[in-house]
């Protein structure tokens, strides 16, 4: 069975021109066969990752009562607490069987975007009996893992035929947030359709995944017409393509379906890391995916319009923020 290919990413991060070129190349190449790369040996220290997995765990072990005090339906700009089975990932399945809490940039009621109501935009929401050393890990954690997406996308850059600069504009003032997530077993009666996180593409541009020690999370193979694992190596991080990437590049970047279905017998967590880019930008055809304008196979169209429409779909299909339209026309079970 295949695997993501594992880059060593300090190759990249030598600022050699040969070692970032091959970074680059083996890169793309997973881009364009898998979708799916593991990354190892980038900046982001081992010690704060597994910081990250237990104030993870003890936010979930909270009591539910406190957790809901944090609800993210009750907002519109996707922070706080989801409830188990608050998405419906894959259509036609049952509702998944995971938790999880968001965290993106702390943005006031004045800032520029919150104003103009982009999706995911606005302040943090944070349980008062984990006190402040939860607030600021998770917001340590976002700086550095931003940081580090933008050096992959730099990478990325670099095997589309650009420079590292490629991707500047799109990276300004980025929707980008985590979930830290928690899937617990899956019980021996589970429904045949029952999944931790059921099969999809990720719709967005690009994710970072920091998988914890239990395994759970598996790769759909075209070829082979199945699923292979991606067992989680301590310290890395699964990079993805989103859909949004793939139509960027005129489909020669891969968006791979993949799902999470927790086999073992002790609770799974994890923490994907969704980078989407400037709400304002414009996706349209990678010149280089292309060689006549005739040849694009998708109309340009806004970050935040895309990624907006597609969290409207897996909320609904789940049902449970469903509320009657509000906030520009925007359900807020969608926007929360």
């Amino acid at each position: 069975m295949p695997s993501p290919p594992v880059v060593d990413f300090s190759n990249f991060l030598s600022g050699e021109p040969e070692r970032m070129k091959k970074c680059a190349e083996e890169i793309g190449e997973a881009c364009r066969t898998q979708g799916f790369f593991q990354i190892i040996n980038h900046p982001i220290p081992l010690s704060l990752q597994k910081e990250m997995f237990k104030l993870s765990k003890e936010f979930f072990a909270l009591p539910l009562e406190e957790k809901m005090k944090l609800d993210k339906a009750q907002n519109n700009h996707n922070r706080g607490y989801e409830v188990m089975y608050g998405q419906m990932i894959e259509k036609d399945t049952t509702p998944d069987l995971k938790e999880g809490f968001y965290v993106a940039q702390d943005l006031p009621p004045d800032h520029p975007q919150v104003v103009s109501r982009k999706f995911a935009h606005g302040p943090n929401l944070w349980p008062e009996s984990l006190g402040p050393h939860f607030r600021d890990t998770c917001m340590l954690y976002l700086n550095q893992v931003t940081d580090l997406t933008e050096k992959v996308l730099q990478a990325i850059g670099i095997s589309l035929g650009y420079d590292e600069h490629y991707f500047d504009e799109f990276c300004t003032d980025p929707m980008a947030f985590y979930k830290l997530l928690h899937y617990p077993p899956q019980p021996e009666d589970a429904h045949p359709l029952q999944r931790g996180i059921g099969a999809h593409r990720d719709f967005g541009v690009i994710t970072l995944l920091l998988q914890g020690d239990v395994p759970g999370l598996e790769v759909w193979d075209e070829e082979s017409q199945s699923y292979y694992p991606a067992p989680p190596v301590e310290g890395a991080y699964v990079v993805n393509l989103g859909n949004l990437f793939q139509q960027w590049t005129n489909d020669k970047y891969i968006s791979n379906v993949h799902r999470v279905i927790n086999r073992a017998t002790v609770d799974r967590y994890s923490i994907p890391f969704n980078y989407n880019g400037n709400p304002d930008f414009i996706i349209r055809c990678v010149e280089s995916c292309r060689e006549k304008a005739e040849d694009e196979k998708y109309a340009p169209i806004s970050v935040d319009d895309y990624v907006r429409q597609k969290y409207k779909d897996v909320y609904g299909r789940a049902g449970v923020y469903s509320v009657p339209e509000r906030n520009g026309g925007v359900d807020s079970s969608v926007a929360a």
